[in-house]
C-alpha cells in the first residue's frame, strides 16, 4: 500500500525512523492523517512523511507513536 492511499483507522505495519533517528517498526492503527515534513535522513534534509501509528485506535498523535518515512515507502496493510 502506498502512503497516499492511507486513511485514518487503517491497520498497518511500517518501518522508518523515530524522534532520535533510530530505525523503528510501528504496528497498529493510523490515528492521524499522514503529514508531509522535512526530516533529517542519513545526514541530509529530505522530504518525508510523518505517520502516527498506535495499538489503540482511539489514541491521538504523540511523539511516542510517530514514525517518519520516505514518501516512496511501502506500508503493509494488516487484517482488521
Amino acid at each position: 500500500m502506498k502512503i497516499d492511499e492511507l486513511k485514518v483507522g487503517d491497520r498497518i505495519r511500517v518501518a522508518g525512523h523515530d524522534t532520535r533517528g533510530w530505525n523503528v517498526t510501528r504496528e497498529g492503527y493510523l490515528v492521524a492523517e499522514p503529514k508531509r515534513v522535512k526530516a533529517q535522513w542519513d545526514l541530509k534534509r529530505v522530504d518525508a512523511v510523518r505517520l502516527h501509528v498506535d495499538q489503540d485506535s482511539a489514541a491521538g498523535p504523540t511523539r511516542q507513536n510517530f514514525v517518519t518515512v520516505l514518501p516512496s515507502t511501502k506500508v503493509e496493510e494488516l487484517d482488521a
